[in-house]
């Protein structure tokens, strides 16, 4: 089973560990995710707030080698997943864990020495390969292998684990996965010293969110219910608020269920089997399927769900990844939804989406 798809078991088991109470939790997905739950729990006091970037400050050092004795190097203290940190500014030689930061440096004008394909995202490797090495997800030998000046990485259950044994190699930084996409490429251009990208990448998509919510009032769409829905392998789950897709649909002027609008874990929020008529039996239902077709199956092919009257479509991935490209794409699906706009994102056009929000952010939008 591919590791992008291992990633998600992991995501979802924490889910069913942290919600061992219920009468819906299966007991062996509890006990097969228990080392994973207790390591989310352990994060999740030190990430409590760090759910944005925190202020930082810039001090300077003195080079040690004699020859450099002129030069000054320059740190940033930040705040991440795991805590208060402080690490060197620098864009150059870092290790990407995962293709979300990968995308996302990319974005920032930065690019990575390496990438790991963290998730096995087919949405996002064609992004990467075209512009740095894509490694496929290995040990800390591998990542130690590369010589990193840096090691950048959502914050992942998996990668705040074994956040010691990177913080051996160089210094490590994991934005808080739950944190805001803003806030998360504001803690990450911090890092890298690219703060005016970051802001000109934040208002040019901010801009369009602005602008497409507009057009929504318009045609009388504001304020309608959404479902955004997936089934895994036969268990379901909605994409939360703290999700690229939550967030978004809600600035575009959407509307959750109560089941769909609580504290989420990772991103996933559980729904009962007995709940699926009901949660996708609004306006506008998103069913979440992973490009590469593996385990996570369409929810239209469930005779739980009646699509007779909606708006009723399958989206892919992007959909959880909490980037800019992440938020261009979502809007790009719900305008090729509501208004006929184009085609919804798969992996033969992701290059494209990628360019398009490059092209607008050097435009200014």
């Amino acid at each position: 089973m591919r590791s992008r798809v291992l990633a998600s078991i992991v995501a979802m088991a924490l889910l069913v560990a942290a919600c061992g109470d219920s009468d819906e939790s299966d007991d062996s997905s509890a006990s097969a995710s228990s080392s994973a739950s207790a390591s989310a729990s352990s994060s999740a006091s030190a990430s409590a707030s760090s759910s944005a970037p925190a202020e930082t400050t810039e001090t300077t050092t003195a080079a040690a080698d004699e020859d450099d004795a002129g030069a000054a190097a320059v740190t940033v203290s930040v705040t991440d997943v795991v805590g208060d940190k402080e690490v060197p500014v620098t864009a150059e030689g870092i290790f990407a864990l995962d293709e979300l930061m990968g995308t996302l440096l990319l974005t920032l004008g930065v690019t990575p020495q390496t990438a790991a394909a963290f998730f096995e995202d087919p949405l996002l490797a064609p992004i990467l390969e075209a512009n740095t090495e894509l490694v496929p997800a290995g040990s800390i030998e591998a990542v130690a292998a590369t010589d990193p000046s840096l090691i950048l990485g959502i914050g992942h259950p998996n990668s705040i684990e074994i956040h010691d044994e990177y913080a051996g190699i160089a210094p490590i930084v994991l934005p808080d996965f739950t944190a805001s996409w803003q806030d998360q490429t504001r803690l990450v251009a911090q890092v890298v010293g690219r703060e005016a990208d970051a802001d000109a990448v934040i208002s040019v998509v901010e801009a369009r969110i602005e602008s497409l919510a507009t057009e929504i009032e318009e045609a009388g769409l504001a304020g309608q219910q959404i479902s955004i829905m997936q089934n895994f392998a036969g268990d379901y789950f909605a994409y939360g608020p703290t999700t690229i897709s939550g967030s978004v649909v809600a600035d575009l002027g959407f509307v959750r269920s109560e089941a769909q609008s609580g504290a989420d874990n990772f991103g996933f929020l559980p729904i009962s089997a007995e709940l699926v008529p009901s949660e996708t039996d609004v306006p506008i239902v998103v069913g979440i399927v992973a490009l590469d077709g593996v385990d996570v199956l369409s929810i239209f092919d469930d005779d739980l769900v009646n699509t007779d009257d909606k708006v009723a479509a399958d989206v892919g991935d992007a959909w959880f990844n909490n980037t800019a490209l992440g938020a261009w794409i979502v809007m790009d699906d719900i305008e090729a939804m509501l208004f006929g706009r184009g085609e919804i994102a798969d992996v033969t056009d992701a290059a494209e989406r990628f360019d398009d929000l490059l092209a607008a952010i050097g435009s200014g939008g």
